[in-house]
């Protein structure tokens, strides 16, 4: 494996990293919660008069930063899908919550579909880069349950770990219930956790209530948790990238206090979701060489406290195809180079607004490229090839050489799915794009798709019942 690009010195990690302590001891969190800040006391928290902050020493944070897993799974129903989350580790998952389903090839839009859902789960598990799919926002299914509802299909269509959204704790509560029956039960879920989930900081330094409640279950349920830290940069945090890198850390060591004081050794993940405000036209960017250099150093603090990261490298801002490929192969690069465990956001376009199929596969297949490039070169004394180059010298080929017999396929070169390198005369004769390969190669998987249920008969009545159980009390 290739040495991690780092883009920061030793000093300039430290010097963010006592920044951030500096912030959380004199700033400190937003929290109006009565469980957290007792949590977050019992640990060292200073919580002020009208007990809706607290104040964290730096004693608390390294106490509880402590406490934080290095290394934690997340499993799958079959367990050759597990993924074990950790540095070194690569991973890459679906992104979540898109509304509109967009078609790259003709670059038209339309309202996402339960279908549409069905088909991206399924593509998902046929792709082997793509390690996790996610809930999204169907438009025909009832808005007070549709983030459970969309579980429900998940859990019914999936043999993989995945990704799991929701509007709030209530709705959480029936989504972790179906992960448990389709294990099981809830001890089961512990110790296997099919599916993650998210508790989220607003920008800055605020956590709600509704949040926490999220995280505590998590902790019941034994489900991993990731935080997004979503600072924009110029709007929600400072303009300078040194200053957003402060804040960034800041309410990830936050997000670290508060998770391992109420449900300590729940694993979590260093996970930067970056966005840039563009003071000229005022629009938020989610791609810019501002955000790929905070995107690297943020994989460098995380590797700085030993966690594993997480970053929405494959989210695309843009819309246009040709733009939208630059985008995921420059980011898919530079997470892999600076070592982030866990890239998100594949399938979604313009800020996760957007679903495409397509995207999937192009990512998956830029994924596929980009591992035989960081897989580096296979040395040793036989593959130096010295005997073979001189058995061959007046031979002028080796196509018939014993080495090349040897490694044909011993050693794996690479091999692409959609690229393809025609003459132009004969690509003319049928001028297909990387799209069009896209779409016969998600057509392809469809038809072939056995559409069979990983759930069990006496699961499926459970989540039917759960499903019941959530409109009756949600809708």
């Amino acid at each position: 494996m290739f040495p991690i690009y780092n883009p920061l010195t030793q000093d300039q990690v430290e010097q963010i990293h006592s920044a951030a302590l500096e912030v959380l001891g004199k700033a400190g969190l937003a929290i109006d919660h009565p469980k957290a800040l007792e949590a977050l006391s019992s640990y060292g928290g200073r919580v002020s008069e009208d007990r809706k902050r607290v104040f964290l020493p730096k004693g608390t944070v390294e106490t509880l930063l402590a406490k934080a897993p290095r290394e934690f799974l997340c499993a799958a129903r079959k367990s050759e899908n597990d993924m074990t989350m950790k540095l070194g580790n690569y991973y890459a998952r679906q992104g979540g919550g898109p509304f509109s389903f967009y078609d790259m090839r003709t670059c038209q839009a339309r309202p996402l579909t339960v279908a549409d859902t069905i088909d991206s789960i399924r593509l998902v598990n046929h792709l082997p880069h793509i390690n996790a799919p996610s809930t999204m926002t169907p438009s025909d299914l009832e808005v007070s349950t549709y983030d459970v509802a969309t579980a429900k299909l998940v859990l019914e269509n999936t043999e993989k770990h995945f990704w799991c959204l929701t509007t709030g704790a209530k709705h959480l509560k029936f989504e972790l219930d179906m992960a448990a029956a389709t294990v099981g039960g809830i001890e089961n879920l512990r110790k296997r956790p099919i599916l993650s989930s998210i508790f989220c900081v607003i920008a800055p330094l605020r956590f709600p209530a509704d949040e926490i409640d999220r995280l505590i279950l998590c902790g019941e349920y034994g489900v991993n948790v990731m935080t997004p830290l979503t600072v924009l940069v110029g709007g929600s945090a400072p303009y300078t990238l040194a200053g957003c890198m402060t804040q960034m850390t800041a309410e990830f060591l936050g997000a670290v206090c508060l998770c391992q004081a109420l449900c300590p050794g729940l694993g979590q993940w260093y996970y930067t979701l970056f966005q840039y405000l563009d003071m000229k036209t005022g629009i938020s960017l989610t791609h810019s060489p501002e955000i790929m250099a905070m995107a690297a150093a943020g994989a460098q603090m995380s590797a700085h406290y030993g966690l594993p990261s997480l970053a929405n490298s494959l989210l695309s801002g843009d819309c246009q195809p040709h733009q939208v490929l630059f985008q995921y192969g420059i980011n898919i690069l530079v997470g892999l180079l600076t070592g982030v465990t866990f890239q998100v956001g594949a399938g979604s376009l313009e800020c996760g607004n957007l679903y495409s199929h397509h995207s999937l596969i192009l990512i998956d297949e830029i994924l596929d490229y980009l591992k035989a490039f960081m897989g580096g070169i296979n040395i040793t004394p036989e593959t130096l090839a010295v005997e073979d180059i001189i058995e061959q010298k007046d031979k002028g080929e080796y196509l018939s050489s014993k080495l090349t017999m040897k490694y044909l396929r011993k050693e794996k070169h690479h091999r692409p799915d959609l690229m393809n390198c025609p003459t132009l005369s004969n690509w003319l004769e049928n001028p297909t794009t990387i799209l069009d390969r896209a779409e016969e190669k998600f057509q392809r998987i469809k038809k072939d798709d056995p559409r069979d249920s990983p759930v069990s008969p006496e699961a499926q009545k459970e989540l039917d019942a759960l499903m019941k159980a959530a409109i009756k009390a949600l809708g």
